[in-house]
């Protein structure tokens, strides 16, 4: 394919994807409420609270309940003071952990004066991880993460589970050199520059990215002859997923409930968000166990006080002999000559294009020769545009 078919493949997507209509949603009633999402455990450290406020369909971001004061009460006497980060999360102070045998509150006060407050509440009993394994699914469409866990603490049976996952990224069209444009003029016979070779300076081509999981994820053995959690599904791949291109990691987390917390999770993930839970057509407003102690204000959210217990695994593509994924994104591959300056011979200026990808597209350079330069995407090229070259402590190979 010419490359003045490529470019105007890249035009037509530019132009496809802005003339996309979109219909805006407007809310007819609105009510703000305070949300929270509070889970501390036995872990010991930072413990992290989560405040927002429901907004209207058409805002969409989440409003993050800022100025807040926010703290945990262990047995009535110990305060643990919590402060707003970043990323808009109150997070404690110091580090600590959830005690057995001692009850735990959180108290809010926010700007506008007002008190929430939790119900007392204990930490949970333990219940450990027996195995955390993946497995090519019955119909062969899916690598799916599942958990066992025994029968090692019969009080326990109430269980909800998150996930952080981790996958390495290999950029498949790196080359080993940059391309810079130097000395760039105007002239009477077209646009003249200097092309610089340099060694990359920096890891371009593997990288790692990570995401957490963002739905519920509960099961309970109660009413089971045996309290055992079996063969539960906390992730499911697709096999074409490019996440287990390379190579794949995920943690789990399970942590166990009281009746009380799954019930609330429960009744969540049956009307399907939390928003769901004001909607004119559900019979009545599900409470947690946070109250407003200024005022009859409706509250959404649950503090819990969990036991937790994780479990790492890694695997490859190799491992289920599934064919390889493709990229995240498609691989442009372009050969532009610099010495191509006119438009005469029924072909792009191929010297204007390669400085126009360079400079504003951020193409990376793949190989080279005295005049003739192959190019790539920069996603394809360089995994930092997409993704982090910072490989995580825990990663192994």
């Amino acid at each position: 394919m010419k490359i003045k078919y490529k470019l105007l493949i890249i035009a037509s997507l530019v132009l496809i994807s802005s003339c996309r209509e979109e219909i805006e949603l407007e809310t007819e009633s609105f009510e703000s409420i305070l949300v929270v999402e509070g889970t501390i455990t036995n872990e010991l450290k930072q413990q992290e609270i989560k405040l927002s406020r429901t907004v209207p369909l058409e805002e969409g971001e989440i409003a993050v309940e800022s100025n807040a004061s926010v703290k945990v009460i262990e047995n009535n006497s110990n305060e643990y003071t919590f402060s707003l980060n970043n990323s808009g999360v109150y997070v404690s102070d110091i580090e600590f952990q959830a005690q057995e045998n001692l009850t735990y509150k959180l108290e809010i006060l926010t700007s506008d004066g007002k008190v929430y407050e939790s119900f007392d509440t204990h930490l949970t009993p333990s219940s450990n991880i027996d195995n955390l394994y993946a497995e090519l699914s019955s119909d062969g469409e899916t690598v799916d993460v599942l958990i066992d866990s025994g029968d090692n603490n019969d009080i326990a049976k109430y269980f909800r589970y998150e996930y952080e996952e981790t996958y390495k990224i290999i950029a498949p069209r790196y080359g080993l050199y940059d391309a810079t444009i130097s000395n760039y003029m105007i002239t009477a016979e077209g646009a003249t520059y200097d092309v610089d070779i340099t060694e990359r300076e920096q890891e371009e081509r593997v990288c790692y990215s990570s995401n957490k999981s963002n739905g519920i994820l509960i099961s309970s053995t109660s009413g089971l002859e045996d309290n055992v959690v079996s063969r539960y599904i906390i992730r499911s791949i697709p096999i074409n997923d490019p996440i287990i291109r390379a190579r794949y990691s995920i943690l789990a987390k399970q942590y166990t409930q009281s009746i009380q917390s799954h019930t609330f999770y429960k009744t969540i993930n049956d009307l399907g968000s939390l928003s769901s839970l004001l909607s004119e057509s559900q019979p009545g407003f599900v409470a947690g166990n946070i109250s407003s102690s200024t005022d009859s204000e409706k509250v959404i959210g649950y503090f819990e006080v969990s036991s937790l217990t994780t479990q790492r695994i890694y695997f490859n593509f190799t491992d289920f002999n599934l064919s390889f994924p493709s990229y995240f994104y498609e691989c442009i591959s372009l050969e532009l000559d610099y010495n191509d300056n006119t438009t005469e011979d029924d072909d792009p200026n191929e010297r204007n294009a390669l400085y126009q990808l360079l400079t504003v597209n951020n193409f990376k350079l793949f190989s080279f020769g005295s005049t003739i330069y192959t190019i790539v995407n920069p996603e394809c090229g360089d995994c930092t545009s997409f993704s982090s070259n910072i490989q995580p402590d825990f990663w192994e190979d």
